[in-house]
């Protein structure tokens, strides 16, 4: 749908962009093509969070990635995706940060892709490293500094636990920018559309959620250093002392190598 087509689309059905699920529908058709293009169609299933009106829907079902499962929470957008694309797309009222992959998994990985709902981007970006065993890779489009955060190196300030969660499952690209004025109505800030390939790995979901807390610690307080980082979080600080003189240090000052150590190493003690 065009810019045109969805202001009379949502004038004709009594619709609008609804704040509380951060709405702001897509309507470059070029930006589109380019989001679609990123996924690749050999895959054994496809997942969409957050559908919306179904402009991103279109491209993937001309693309033919099937079979295609498309999730939004809103029940208005839920009718507006069935009335579009119930003979070619399940359509499912599911929390995008609770989408449990393995029910698609038959033996071929999956992707997952979508306009992701900004105030909730961290949750399903989390949620979809926990079930990536599952999956190839995702293609999202978010706010833009998340994007560069999500794709961040160790040792940068942009760097914290979910671009840390990433790294630990596969890798993160920052692909291109989408300006406000792409989409209706325009949000009050700029987009940026962020490519992950995922490792084949076997971590557990368990693992990976203890490896997310660990790291949440250590970057819970990024100016303090990692002894009084331990002692707020009541963790043995000698556990430092294997790392040699990283005490006084911020947890934006560690290497890789040394944060999965830390995780390791804390793991053990419980």
């Amino acid at each position: 749908m065009n810019l045109s087509e969805i202001k009379k689309y949502l004038a004709k059905s009594g619709l609008h962009a609804d704040r509380k699920f951060s709405q702001n529908f897509l309507f470059n058709d070029d930006v589109l093509h380019r989001i679609i293009d990123l996924v690749p169609s050999d895959k054994g299933f496809y997942v969409e969070i957050g559908g919306g009106l179904g402009s991103l829907t279109e491209k993937a079902v001309q693309k033919k990635l099937f079979p295609l499962t498309v999730a939004d929470l809103d029940e208005n957008m839920i009718t507006v995706l069935r009335n579009r694309f119930s003979d070619l797309a399940d359509i499912i009222f599911q929390d995008g940060a609770k989408i449990d992959f393995s029910q698609y998994y038959q033996g071929v990985k999956g992707y997952v892709f979508g306009n992701l709902p900004y105030q909730v981007s961290s949750l399903i970006m989390m949620n979809t490293c926990f079930e990536s065993r599952y999956l190839d890779g995702a293609v999202f489009l978010l706010q833009k500094e998340v994007a560069q955060k999500f794709a961040s190196a160790p040792q940068t300030r942009d760097f914290g636990p979910i671009a840390a969660l990433i790294r630990l499952v596969g890798h993160a690209e920052y692909v291109f920018k989408v300006p406000p004025e792409d989409f209706y109505p325009a949000p009050k800030v700029e987009s940026a559309v962020l490519k992950v390939t995922f490792n084949d790995h076997d971590f557990l979901k368990e693992e990976l959620s203890a490896f997310a807390d660990t790291v949440r610690m250590l970057f819970s307080n990024r100016r303090k250093t990692l002894q009084n980082v331990f002692k707020i979080n009541c963790i043995d600080t000698k556990i430092l002392d294997a790392f040699g003189d990283i005490a006084m240090k911020r947890a934006e000052e560690l290497d890789w190598e040394t944060i999965l150590k830390i995780n390791k190493k804390i793991g053990r003690r419980k």
